[in-house]
């Protein structure tokens, strides 16, 4: 029997919340201030943690296609699509893959689960192939209130409403995209609720924790309104990597509303556990990519950032019968196959555990493999080896001391890439095939 048909077990409705951003060093459940996230903390405590998560890329569009579909993503060579953007590009390589890659809400849907999506996320909307599978799907990047903004913007002379930078300016006076709060889903989230019948599946994606950091006034409790809009001008160019640095005073500016922002996506968790509380979900939470604030001289997250402040998440599974920590390394790739266990009742807290996750950036330039105590990088040509447990912030590369290690994990990664290989090689081929009527 295919682990996608439906069965007789009474299943329970799941919900699964991604969060934009989220460094696991800021979750008090992983780290040592439990007075940031006292909801994931709460769940945590209750539920199962993963101490060592691991996303599978530094950023949304290297990671979450891998979330939905549980498979890695293969190098992306972006000029080899046609569109006439890099963004447009960038959206036609994820919707390639989870075109090729059943996703978790395609097989959920197999089951018999009603399914909904809720998310700002430019990144994870229908252009990018995330709707699939989903009885309802609401793309709230494009923002609501904006609609008037554009109009105006269109009838400015000169001014290209489709450009990216415009798309910016617009999307951060509407308060959508990047720049979306949490409180501006919960109409769209209870809404979508209304219509599901039970057993559903719901994932909503909040984007709080995501730069420019600029928590709602009830939320701010070390970072002021003022302080909130100077950090985030000040920290523009280097968050966004256009720049090497940022002096003490506004980087600790920058920390300030990040932290409000932690608490502002905690507060979100506590209000859909209320609001859902007759539902009696499961609840899967993780985070999709973390985040640098000077850590190896980066900040933000972007494609060369594989350290431990850009791929170590949290993530956890709540009221699924089961209080477990697990302190293996796991992989959020394993997030389809766990998922559906949990509409079995065959959930078991460590099979998603993997012995060596990788994260790789967009291209594979930049590679990691994470082992319990050591994890070894590739950037650019170059191998590091780092033993987390006596280097927690990977300062010292010891590559050159133990390199069995090195050849280990190395070989991990020539695993991966020759299996990703094969795995293209066999479906270009059938596609071949299909499209000369020969299958």
């Amino acid at each position: 029997m295919s682990s996608d048909t439906p069965n007789s077990v009474d299943n329970p409705n799941l919900v699964m919340v991604s969060i934009d951003s989220l460094r696991a060093d800021h979750c008090g459940f992983l780290g040592d201030d439990r007075g940031l996230t006292p909801t994931m903390d709460n769940l945590a405590d209750d539920g199962v943690a993963y101490e060592a998560a691991i996303a599978p890329g530094p950023q949304t569009f290297s990671s979450m296609p891998t979330v939905f579909s549980g498979r890695p993503r293969p190098p992306t060579t972006l000029e080899s699509f046609p569109q006439d953007s890099h963004w447009e590009r960038r959206l036609a390589a994820i919707d390639e893959h989870l075109r090729h890659n059943p996703t978790l809400t395609e097989r959920l849907a197999a089951r018999g689960y009603e399914t909904a999506g809720v998310t700002p996320n430019p990144w994870t909307t229908p252009a990018a192939g995330f709707d699939r599978g989903f009885d309802i799907f609401e793309d709230c990047s494009t923002g609501g209130s904006g609609g008037w903004l554009t109009s105006l913007a269109e009838r400015m002379p000169g001014v290209d409403t489709d450009a990216r930078p415009v798309q910016l300016v617009l999307n951060m006076a509407a308060g959508s995209e990047f720049f979306a709060q949490w409180e501006t889903l919960a109409a769209e989230i209870q809404q979508v609720r209304s219509q599901l019948s039970e057993p559903y599946f719901l994932w909503v994606f909040i984007l709080d924790t995501h730069f420019p950091f600029m928590p709602a006034r009830q939320h701010r409790e070390e970072g002021s309104l003022l302080g909130t809009y100077y950090s985030a001008y000040r920290s523009s160019e280097p968050m966004r990597g256009n720049a090497s640095g940022m002096s003490d005073r506004v980087r600790r500016s920058v920390l300030r509303s990040y932290r409000d922002t932690v608490r502002a996506s905690d507060a979100f968790l506590g209000w859909l556990r209320s609001e859902l509380a007759a539902d009696d979900p499961v609840m899967i939470v993780h985070a999709d990519h973390g985040e640098s604030f000077g850590d190896h001289g980066n900040y933000g997250h972007h494609h060369r950032e594989v350290y431990e402040e850009n791929i170590h998440v949290p993530y956890l599974i709540a009221n699924a019968g089961e209080t477990a920590t697990v302190s293996e390394p796991t992989s959020l790739s394993s997030i389809p196959e766990t998922a559906l266990s949990l509409t079995t009742g065959a959930f078991d807290p460590t099979d998603g555990s993997d012995r060596l996750p990788i994260a790789t950036s967009e291209c594979g330039t930049h590679r990691a493999v994470r082992g319990r105590r050591y994890k070894y990088i590739e950037s650019d040509g170059e191998g590091l080896l780092f033993d987390l447990a006596d280097d927690p912030a990977e300062q010292e590369n010891i590559a050159g001391a133990v390199p069995q290690q090195v050849e280990q994990l190395r070989r991990r990664l020539r695993q991966r890439k020759h299996h990703t290989t094969e795995t293209i090689e066999i479906r270009r081929a059938t596609n071949k095939l299909l499209a000369n009527g020969s299958l």
